[in-house]
């Protein structure tokens, strides 16, 4: 009997001697925060003739017709007259340190239950919308004074390149169903866009184009 109330005395003192061990905080991919602030200070507007701000754009669906807008880094109202290429650099040069900020462009329109969204921010987007309409950019500031110039080719696409405007050539646009969201947009790096690859900045600038 003492046997067994020697041995039950000693299990007793085992167990107790253990320590517990802490637990492990398993982290799920679910519950990984996304922690993502924008210092993008750079304002936007979208103007046509070169001077007024878009805000309500009417337009007709016209096959071959062309809608023409400029990007400037400022939202005024209207901007003074001159040259374009002249002009934009004066509001670019409000700015410092903003040479590794690109333009890009969502789009998004729909055809009648299905919604079209996507961005453009290369010459090579040139037909993701055909066959509703094609996009054509424009670097309006790397051009020498007085010359003319058509949109950006791939092979003229560089480091350097500014998407300073935007044109969509009309295709078979009747059966586009809704106005077309145009948004202008800067970045500077990828985590400027969510995981579905929509943009989360805060510079940017949107129109509706509708119909008459």
């Amino acid at each position: 009997m003492k046997k067994i109330i020697l041995v039950l005395v000693i299990l007793c003192l085992v167990g107790c001697s253990k320590k517990e061990e802490p637990k492990k905080e398993i982290i799920t991919a679910d519950e990984v925060v996304d922690i993502y602030k924008d210092d993008n200070p750079i304002l936007l507007g979208l103007y046509e003739n070169d001077y007024k701000l878009v805000t309500d754009y009417y337009a007709k669906k016209i096959e071959g017709k062309d809608l023409f807008f400029t990007v400037y880094f400022t939202n005024d109202q209207f901007l003074t007259s001159g040259s374009r290429k002249y002009k934009w650099y004066d509001y670019y040069n409000k700015y410092d340190n903003i040479e590794n900020y690109k333009i890009g462009y969502n789009i998004s329109f729909s055809v009648g239950d299905e919604i079209i969204s996507k961005n453009v921010t290369s010459v090579t987007n040139e037909y993701v919308f055909d066959p509703y309409f094609y996009i054509y950019l424009y670097d309006d500031i790397h051009q020498n004074d007085g010359a003319w110039y058509s949109h950006i080719t791939k092979d003229k696409d560089g480091k350097n390149t500014m998407y300073t405007s935007i044109k969509l050539y009309l295709v078979k646009i009747s059966r586009v169903t809704s106005p077309i969201t145009l948004t202008v947009f800067t970045y500077d790096s990828p985590d400027d866009f969510d995981s579905d690859g929509n943009y989360r900045g805060n510079s940017k600038y949107q129109i509706k184009i509708n119909w008459q």
